[in-house]
């Protein structure tokens, strides 16, 4: 079923909340509000009917920054599991990052992926191709092939580009329209750790510093991948005022946690870039409330119960993120005060289309790709209830209110839940 009439929700598009029911039909929105309800009655082909009453409607978020692990690594997560997972989360789009066994470096790499998002992807996948063959920082990718496919996003993302080719990657992408995300982190500042005493905030906005003297050189368009510290957000604010073309992003654990927060167990809280400061927070937090930060990214990185096995030499980075990232930030933010649920949802949707190039506003002739929220539903978080391969979250446990409860895809359900008589049902 692609034709659906969503009714007596609370629909957010332009930038603001409506009252106002939304029809959409084979796929696509049709109509909203009174023209919505005209058409409604006048139809004869099906069309379902979903009480929306209570919920907020929004197009389906958008995450720039995901690890689906597919090819190489499908013990951690798979294509089919990780868009499923998006989808629970409310995302109807995600970008895969090219840290896989192979990297995305070749077209017939591509050609492979999109084979695999074809058959068993729940969500739409954006790939994201490595800056440079086999992710090792030595020799440019070619880039101009992949931009003439489709593809506009290069990183080589858990390395850094380095010095010798960062000024050549920039004036290539430059040349063919093509975006870089780099990892900030400047090894030569890391110790052997697994927190912020090993990585300080120097490791990321030292070379925060040398990549926005580029872009001011050769014009690249430039996103700053997951910011964590305060010097981070100045610079960027800086590169903005500068008319740099430059864009950001900022994680929902940075945004919630501090160093402080580390508990056991400690894998759990192990992400790269690390947690750091109360002030780093403050200033992430005011950073995307003032659009310095244009999008809130999950960097949603499955892991399994190694996790939880203790600290070790190669314990892995990253925390699982994509179904909670919504209920945790409505909980600790915008419940708190400390942030508009407009700009939330802003952060979610407008903010990476934007880096995409993609209309993510909800509006008559676009694809139905929406999520329907229920501010009211509250939950506690359970590895057991993930659809992610992924157990190494560091809110497990916690109760947070604020729920997707249906995700569309070009108008098609590919996620919903209801409660019967106490139970979460989920499908």
């Amino acid at each position: 079923m692609d034709s659906w009439y969503l009714h007596d929700g609370i629909v957010f598009r332009s930038g603001k909340f409506q009252q106002e029911d939304v029809l959409i039909v084979n796929g696509k929105i049709a109509a909203f509000g009174l023209e919505a309800q005209r058409l409604r009655r006048q139809t004869s082909a099906p069309v379902r009917d979903y009480n929306a009453e209570g919920m907020v409607i929004s197009h389906g978020f958008v995450d720039l920054h995901v690890h689906l692990r597919e090819p190489g690594f499908t013990s951690k997560e798979t294509i089919a599991s990780g868009t499923m997972a998006a989808a629970a989360g409310g995302f109807t789009t995600v970008c895969a990052m090219p840290n896989t066994k192979p990297p995305l470096d070749t077209l017939n790499r591509l050609a492979d992926l999109e084979r695999r998002i074809e058959q068993d992807a729940q969500v739409k996948v954006v790939p994201i191709a490595a800056a440079t063959r086999n992710r090792a920082g030595k020799v440019l990718n070619e880039y101009r092939d992949f931009v003439q496919h489709g593809i506009s996003l290069f990183s080589d993302d858990g390395d850094p580009v380095e010095t010798e080719v960062i000024a050549a990657v920039m004036k290539e992408l430059a040349a063919v329209g093509g975006v870089l995300i780099n990892h900030l982190e400047d090894k030569s500042l890391v110790k052997p750790g697994f927190f912020a005493d090993a990585i300080p905030p120097e490791s990321e906005y030292r070379m925060l510093e040398r990549d926005l003297e580029l872009v001011a050189k050769y014009q690249c368009r430039y996103h700053a991948a997951h910011l964590s510290c305060a010097q981070s957000v100045r610079l960027i604010a800086e590169a903005k005022a500068a008319g740099l073309p430059v864009t950001a992003e900022v994680t929902p654990h940075h945004l919630t946690l501090t160093i402080d927060d580390i508990a056991e167990p400690y894998g759990h809280y192990q992400m790269n870039p690390p947690l750091r400061t109360d002030a780093d927070r403050e200033a992430l937090i005011e950073g995307l409330r003032t659009g310095i930060i244009d999008a809130v990214a999950t960097d949603h990185a499955p892991h399994g119960r190694e996790k939880e096995q203790g600290l070790y030499s190669d314990s892995p980075f990253g925390v699982t993120g994509l179904e909670t990232a919504f209920p945790l930030l409505y909980s600790k933010l915008v419940l708190a005060g400390r942030l508009k649920l407009e700009r939330l949802l802003a952060a979610l949707t407008l903010g990476p289309g934007m880096v995409l190039g993609h209309n993510c506003d909800l509006a008559v002739g676009e694809a139905a790709d929406l999520v329907a929220l229920d501010l009211n539903q509250i939950r506690t978080v359970s590895a057991d209830q993930f659809f992610s391969k992924g157990t190494n979250s560091p809110f497990i446990g916690q109760e947070l209110r604020g729920w997707p409860v249906l995700t569309l895809v070009n108008g098609e359900e590919k996620y919903s839940a209801v409660w019967v008589e106490g139970v979460l049902l989920c499908c």
